[in-house]
């Protein structure tokens, strides 16, 4: 055989051989999946799985068969995985996947779109194009809105905010791509709350502005921007003479699942002329929901929305969006190259590249078209009323349960909450020996100082008697009662 002839069997070929050969793969891969061992995860230390790891030698002179090669992975890494489908698997947002976004992954990779110019994926771009439309009007953006898939929410976020520092640089009659930063920007602010996700400050160190830039906004008692401290800060920062240029909400906190009062944050964002970014990595999906749109009134008047797809759409990571309000917009973002976006393209074609911060990008919208036309509209919704219902359930059986005492009322699927008897050392206890055993993937967190664990609902199989036991095997786990005082517990 020649090297040629060898080499075409790496490769997917799109003819019924190669198909089939495919199939053939893709089933001992499928079949790599089913381990003996059950639960959330197994109970190997990280030296045991380290060790099983680097038993494997990554580039052989020889290559292994695909088949063995399978085999290994299923031994050594998915047996000793996460697994998110295990209703003991309640720390992150961390979703299990659905089987449609999960098969669709495989004719994604197969095909290999690479979603920066048209010419290298014509119909992949017009599918993507087409999911954000479809998500526009969900929302209730207007006509002229649209959006890129990005790899994540920080990634989303970090695009929306960099449209807004260009969008303030413009108005000053700076082009900031061009010629950096105008002397102004060195008063410039973004304003979110104290519960905001981190990645607002890593947008503002990446952009120039420096994380001091992000000014906090203190919560209530649901862990929502409070708006008597969000005037006070405004007030503030207009008496010193800073410019907010970017109002940033969040629509489901990471910790509280919080949502903030978006309608009141779009008024004051419009009052003072500022950009306002709602970061609904969370609870956007509610937009979904007759029921629980309500809950995300106000989405619909911002100037940029984060959307992650691979948190309450169950699709695999990576999937996140970022809409805008005006299409024009990305204009301020846009590069032009003389090999990839050069402008003289024929009528129709949109190069995606120069909406996004990446270059080359998954074609990862095919997947979630996908999943949407397989579930459908209702029991999509469905899915996700059942899941706040089961959060509210939750924090139900935490109120009345005698070790237990919720941090925040419930606004989504984060169920957060203390033990006050306890010491933090305690809580951590708890936390890590769970883990370590392989009995639950228990979230572990820090509100206000506090120390608090974190029930979080993702998987629309749970039921309200295996919430019950949860709650229960979290109890077993504590200690006798501590005689730890209250400085003990930070």
């Amino acid at each position: 055989m020649s090297d040629a002839a060898a080499w075409r069997e790496l490769f997917v070929a799109t003819d019924r051989a190669g198909l089939a050969a495919l199939g053939r793969a893709a089933q001992r891969a499928v079949d790599s999946l089913d381990q003996p061992h059950r639960g959330p995860r197994s109970s190997r230390t990280p030296a045991q799985l380290r060790d099983a790891v680097r038993a494997l030698e990554v580039c052989p002179p020889e290559g292994v068969a695909l088949d063995t090669v399978l085999d290994e992975l299923g031994a050594a890494v998915w047996a000793h995985g996460v697994r998110p489908l295990d209703v003991a698997c309640v720390a992150h947002l961390h979703p299990p996947s659905v089987v449609p976004a999960v098969v669709s992954e495989l004719t994604i990779a197969s095909s290999n779109q690479s979603m920066d110019s048209w010419d290298q994926s014509p119909a992949a771009t017009e599918v993507e194009l087409h999911l954000m439309d479809f998500l526009g009007r969900r929302i209730g953006l207007p006509a002229e809105s649209s959006g890129v898939m990005t790899s994540g929410g920080t990634a989303s976020n970090v695009l929306g905010l960099t449209l807004a520092r260009s969008w303030a640089a413009a108005e000053l009659g700076v082009d900031v791509l061009r010629s950096g930063l105008p002397e102004e920007a060195r008063q410039w602010r973004f304003v979110a709350s104290d519960q905001a996700h981190f990645s607002i400050q890593r947008a503002a160190a990446q952009l120039g502005l420096g994380r001091d830039a992000v000014v906090t906004v203190a919560t209530d008692e649901r862990g929502a921007m409070a708006m008597d401290a969000l005037d006070a800060t405004l007030d503030d920062l207009a008496a010193q003479g800073r410019r907010v240029i970017a109002v940033c909400a969040t629509a489901g906190t990471t910790d509280l699942g919080a949502i903030d009062p978006l309608l009141a944050i779009a008024e004051r964002a419009r009052g003072i002329g500022a950009w306002f970014h709602v970061d609904a990595a969370v609870a956007g999906a509610f937009v979904m929901s007759e029921e629980l749109r309500a809950r995300v009134r106000g989405l619909e008047l911002a100037d940029s929305v984060t959307i992650d797809f691979h948190k309450l759409w169950w699709q695999p990571f990576n999937a996140s969006a970022l809409m805008v309000r005006d299409v024009a917009r990305f204009d301020l973002l846009r590069v032009r190259s003389n090999y990839l976006d050069r402008g003289d393209e024929l009528d129709g074609m949109v190069n995606l590249v120069g909406r996004s911060l990446d270059t080359s990008r998954r074609f990862d919208a095919a997947k979630v078209m996908a999943s949407l036309r397989t579930i459908g509209q209702r029991t999509f919704a469905a899915m996700l009323e059942h899941l706040v219902a089961l959060n509210d359930y939750a924090a139900s059986v935490i109120v009345d349960h005698d070790d237990f005492a919720l941090v925040a009322p419930p606004s989504s699927v984060s169920c957060v909450f203390d033990a006050p008897h306890y010491a933090a050392h305690d809580l951590r206890r708890v936390q890590q020996g769970l883990l370590a055993d392989g009995s639950m993937v228990l979230g572990r967190t820090e509100i206000h100082s506090r120390p608090a664990l974190k029930f979080t609902f993702m998987n629309p199989l749970t039921t309200r008697e295996d919430v019950d036991q949860l709650v229960a095997l979290v109890a077993r786990r504590l200690p006798r009662r501590s005689t730890a005082h209250e400085d003990d517990r930070g």
